[in-house]
């Protein structure tokens, strides 16, 4: 490990372990660690509890075992995991890696590839930046709504996948990129809980950048501003 870049914080229990001093100010209190690093990496791994960073201007990784995740603004990577509760990350610049295994995903704002999973929750992300930078998406929620902006001129290949367990809902992709749509007039039960599907797919201008989106009972909206 790189002390003299990297600021890692290890949390087990009450006990707290400094590996690497902070180069900015530190807070503890009723379980949240609120961090603004000046310069560094952010490593933080805790036990439980919700994590605060308002600037990460070299990159973060964030991980707790319970608690909310907020990130404001971060360059260079984002690394972000929580195994219950919301992840909200206001600006990045650079790749961002967020998981949650009970929560929604937020990303106010985006200029890089992105990957965002949950277990359950909603997903909203707004990605700017030109059209000639490769930036990958990939959204999946097990059980919410995925709402998904990009530039008017952002060229991706598009692949929507939406599966419907509930009968009495009816859910829907929402685009205007031209992509074809096809859903599915029966029940499939090779999954166990019988299911229907809609799927989109298409290019839009030379298809530089892979946009998945898979979702399980929720909406799909993909915006082009």
């Amino acid at each position: 490990m790189n002390l003299r870049k990297t600021c890692a914080l290890i949390m087990a229990s009450a006990l707290t372990v400094v590996l690497a001093s902070c180069k900015g100010p530190m807070s503890f209190d009723d379980g949240m660690t609120r961090v603004k690093a000046d310069s560094g990496e952010v490593n933080i791994t805790k036990m439980g509890g919700g994590i605060d960073v308002s600037e990460a201007p070299h990159g973060a990784s964030l991980t707790t075992m319970g608690g909310g995740i907020h990130l404001g603004t971060v360059a260079v990577f984002a690394k972000v995991s929580t195994m219950g509760g919301g992840i909200d990350i206001d600006r990045s610049t650079g790749t961002v890696d967020a998981t949650s295994m009970g929560g929604g995903i937020t990303i106010g704002t985006a200029n890089g590839p992105i990957k965002a999973s949950t277990m359950g929750g909603d997903i909203k992300v707004r990605e700017l930046g030109s059209s000639s930078e490769e930036r990958d998406i990939e959204l999946t929620s097990k059980g919410g709504t995925i709402e998904l902006t990009v530039p008017k001129d952002f060229p991706m290949e598009v692949r929507i996948i939406l599966e419907s367990t509930k009968r009495n809902r009816d859910f829907q992709i929402e685009q205007h990129a031209g992509l074809e749509v096809r859903e599915s007039n029966v029940w499939d039960n090779s999954e166990g809980t019988p299911r229907k599907y809609i799927r989109a797919a298409g290019r839009v201008g030379s298809g530089l950048n892979q946009v998945t989106i898979k979702t399980i009972n929720g909406d799909v909206i993909l915006r082009q501003e």
